[in-house]
């Protein structure tokens, strides 16, 4: 069956997904949107589909198409041009993992929008049923006139084509753990964070606290061109500590830790099977990153948000994982995550799975999950 491909932005070599470095390519990758990519076509098993992106026209012939689900409701989300796609598309198609994103998650933020509206009218039409990332979108959606609305997460979750079972290793109950800690130290008042001030001095207060307890600790900014002038050390010294001094002086932590200290633990991947990799060899990961923590769950490790908007917020009610709202005290998240309830959290990913297989079938996909 040709499978459409709509608004892929991924990139293959051999049976990587890769991405090249951001210093010398115009294309600035999203990793998180590139875990979302891999997983659709590992579920579909539609890698050499036609392809074409929102404002484009699907020239291919196809009998169906998917289209990939990111945080597209929201105001500055150009529906006319997702609408004119959609309306190229003479086959029937579904959106997975469709998001809804506010700072304060107001469900009635879009109601207003015709594009919106429009938006999911043609979901609705030339498709079964609707794949959103949580209840707040489904809510959302629902106001906007959205019909068979299924709750199935993301699909990046079920990269391996399984539901993660997470185990925590006695480990991190040691001052000898490893720790990951997912940043964005770019955060500012927009659609993405209510409370961009408290969310930067959270991540010096996360950094600082892995530092101080744990053996072994790797930062992720997730592909910022930062995060690759910190960690390539063949770039110079001087190169290497002026872009760390930068990421620190973004998130007021001058006082907590040094450019050299970040230096020694920012880490740069250029391939989901690398970021996978890195995150096997750590105890957990804490942050700010949904896709940055979720890697953690992909090795059926645990995680830890701080969380500062709809998106965020969503996903871990879903999942059921622990989590704090950046305005909040400061809490031991390996306690946290010791005390939290997996067998929880792995029963809804099991359920999850189950939803999103039955939305794939009933859309007419075959998918391996």
């Amino acid at each position: 069956m040709a499978i459409g491909l709509v608004h892929f932005n991924h990139a293959n070599s051999g049976n990587l997904t890769v991405w090249t470095d951001m210093r010398s390519s115009s294309w600035k990758p999203n990793y998180g949107d590139m875990l979302v990519c891999a997983s659709i076509i590992r579920q579909l098993d539609c890698a050499d589909g036609p392809r074409v992106g929102f404002g484009g026209e699907m020239k291919a012939p196809v009998e169906r198409a998917i289209v990939r689900g990111s945080t597209y409701l929201h105001h500055q989300f150009d529906f006319d041009a997702a609408n004119k796609t959609l309306d190229s598309l003479d086959a029937p198609l579904a959106i997975v993992g469709l998001g809804a994103q506010n700072p304060r998650c107001e469900v009635d933020f879009l109601d207003d929008s015709e594009g919106a509206r429009g938006f999911i009218a043609r979901l609705n039409e030339k498709s079964a049923s609707i794949s959103v990332r949580g209840d707040f979108t489904a809510a959302v959606v629902e106001r906007l006139g959205g019909k068979n609305i299924r709750v199935t997460g993301c699909p990046s979750l079920f990269y391996t084509l399984q539901a993660p079972e997470v185990r925590v290793s006695p480990m991190l109950g040691l001052p000898q753990r490893s720790i990951g800690v997912s940043i964005h130290s770019g955060l500012m008042h927009n659609i993405f964070c209510h409370a961009p001030d408290e969310a930067r001095a959270k991540h010096g207060e996360a950094i600082a606290w892995a530092m101080a307890q744990a053996v072994n600790v790797s930062i992720f900014e997730q592909g910022v061109m930062l995060e690759f002038a910190v960690a390539d050390q063949t770039l110079s010294f001087e190169e290497r500590r002026a872009a760390a001094a930068e990421v620190i002086a973004r998130i007021g932590a001058e006082a907590l830790f040094s450019p050299e200290d970040l230096m020694t633990r920012m880490v740069s991947v250029q391939s989901i099977e690398e970021w996978l990799a890195k995150a096997r060899d750590l105890d957990a990961i804490i942050g700010f990153r949904f896709h940055g923590n979720m890697v953690a769950l992909l090795q059926g490790k645990p995680c830890y948000y701080y969380t500062y908007d709809s998106r965020l917020k969503e996903f871990c009610e879903l999942y059921h994982l622990p989590q704090q709202d950046v305005t909040e005290p400061w809490a031991d998240p390996a306690e946290a995550m010791r005390a939290h309830d997996w067998g929880e959290s792995n029963r809804r990913f099991a359920r999850l799975k189950d939803e999103l297989r039955a939305f794939y079938l009933e859309n007419g996909f075959a998918p391996r999950l």
